[in-house]
């Protein structure tokens, strides 16, 4: 794979002095482009130690303009980091749109280090590049623009670059990359480094190997690959911004023409068989109170085990979210959870993917992360009221899915549920609360807007469920016409799952000993 960045490609410096100001500049026009773009840029920085790495980072923060790049390295994790799942941290770095992300081999680094020095096998090695390659994937289908250059040298150039400390006409004193150790053997590094480069090159996150032997070379090379790439990029995005817009318009003008309930009428639909069951007053006193106890004793021993837990509470408007996670916060102590009201994003969260603002939100180890709505957002109400198109809405499952797995892998226990209402049941308690002085705040003209939608909400939740339900992530759908019924079956679940989780834990314990 490297034996084209082997050959001692050289530029001289007549060369590079000649493409050096033009380069500098027009970089400098682009960026000021990419300040008002829909996109973010990353840049990843890795390679051979000796290569340039730390040169080439420094070359870009010093040709650009330093407030809108953001360069980040990743040291060992922090005890913050460790108790999150393994991309908290990559996901909280991410740039927001207009801005450059800049990246020492960023996400990269420990899978490379520990395949060349031996601490993971190759298919663990493997299983690492497959969940970078769909974080990536994820990040460019949202319309990031991800370069990442490998530097690299030969055997005999890196053992004697590693070490020079020189002058050179560009920036005095050359930085260098002495402080990048070599993990494990050269030969090592080199095998992970290009499996690592033949298993995430991607259209959308494409691999750029420079050979680091002559600094001119390798300067003109990422700095020309780059502009390019800009340039390209930006034509992209406004010509795929002008087709989005044109897609969402002809499809709000069909819209208008059909009835939503007479469209979703001709489908089956999974809420159509769902049971409304009742519980009396005083059955749900005495059960709400045993099932208290329980979460409260089961919860105090997931905490003690480092069990994390995420759940979700989505439903139609009024179908009592709230007072169910309320009921659930009774039995909790209160430094155990936090609950996260989700709603429109804000300036800062629509400069990032949708999935930001969740990501950021984790607790860490042994905590409860109460969402009341969630990133189930992204194909309910972005799709039905075609904020976003199709395209951008159908990728979310499958997006959804990853990073609830990610969840998983980490330990933590998901949680999700659906509490459904009739229609009828709907109104009657918008009547309630609009009579209501400590609930008429709650009542909306959206609320009262969105019942002409009903079908084409239906329709949503049902393709939700069919494909984000999962075995470790399943949904639980609640008839919550009768609101002792709902709360008591919501908590029902989290003791279930508490009690389910706590019995996994002490059998793997016991099987270690």
């Amino acid at each position: 794979m490297f034996e084209t960045a082997e050959i001692g490609a050289k530029l001289s410096p007549k060369a590079f002095s000649k493409l050096k100001g033009p380069l500098r500049l027009g970089l400098i026009e682009l960026q000021q482009q990419v300040l008002t773009a829909d996109f973010p840029v990353i840049l990843l920085i890795a390679g051979v130690p000796g290569a340039g790495v730390v040169d080439t980072l420094n070359l870009l923060n010093t040709w650009m303009d330093p407030r809108w790049i953001a360069t980040t390295v990743f040291d060992t994790p922090s005890d913050e980091e460790r108790e999150r799942p393994l991309f908290w941290r990559y996901w909280r770095s991410l740039p927001k749109t207009g801005t450059i992300g800049l990246y020492l081999s960023g996400w990269y680094e420990d899978p490379i280090r520990d395949q060349a020095t031996g601490k993971t096998s190759a298919s663990e090695y493997a299983v690492q590049l497959q969940h970078i390659a769909r974080f990536e994937q994820t990040l460019s289908d949202d319309g990031a623009l991800i370069l990442k250059f490998w530097m690299h040298l030969g055997k005999k150039a890196q053992k004697r670059h590693s070490d020079e400390r020189r002058e050179d006409t560009l920036v005095g004193l050359r930085p260098t990359d002495t402080s990048l150790a070599l993990p494990g053997s050269y030969d090592a590094l080199v095998k992970a480094g290009a499996t690592a480069i033949r298993e995430t090159m991607d259209d959308g996150a494409p691999w750029h190997i420079i050979e680091g032997t002559d600094d001119n070379f390798r300067r003109a090379a990422v700095l020309s690959i780059l502009r390019d790439s800009l340039t390209r990029h930006l034509k992209q995005r406004q010509k795929a911004a002008k087709a989005r817009k044109k897609e969402l318009k002809q499809a709000i003008k069909k819209a208008k023409k059909i009835p939503p309930l007479a469209a979703a009428a001709k489908d089956e639909n999974i809420l159509d068989h769902l049971p409304m069951p009742k519980t009396s007053d005083k059955d749900y006193l005495r059960r709400f109170h045993a099932l208290q106890k329980t979460i409260y004793d089961t919860h105090k021993l997931a905490r003690a085990a480092g069990i994390s837990s995420v759940l979700v509470f989505e439903g139609w408007d009024a179908a009592g979210k709230g007072g169910a996670i309320r009921r659930l916060s009774y039995a909790l102590n209160a430094r155990n959870y936090k609950i996260v009201p989700i709603a429109a994003p804000n300036d800062e969260e629509r400069a990032h993917h949708y999935l930001w603002r969740f990501w950021r939100a984790l607790q860490r180890k042994g905590r409860l992360t109460i969402f009341d709505r969630s990133w189930y957002g992204r194909v309910l109400v972005e799709r039905v009221e075609r904020l976003i198109d199709q395209n951008a809405w159908s990728r979310a499952y499958a997006e959804i899915n990853d990073f609830e797995q990610s969840l998983v892998r980490n330990g933590t226990l998901v949680m999700k549920f659906w509490l459904h209402v009739t229609p009828d049941e709907q109104l009657r308690r918008f009547k309630d609360r609009k009579a209501s002085p400590f609930k008429s705040w709650k009542l909306t003209e959206d609320d009262l807007r969105n019942r002409a939608k009903w079908g084409a909400y239906e329709a949503a939740v049902n393709d939700m469920v069919a494909y984000t339900s999962t075995d470790d992530a399943p949904w639980h759908l609640i008839g919550a016409n009768d609101k002792n019924y709902a709360r008591l079956r919501a908590l029902e679940i989290v003791a279930e799952t508490f009690v389910k989780a706590l019995k996994h834990h002490k059998a793997g314990r016991e099987a270690r000993r």
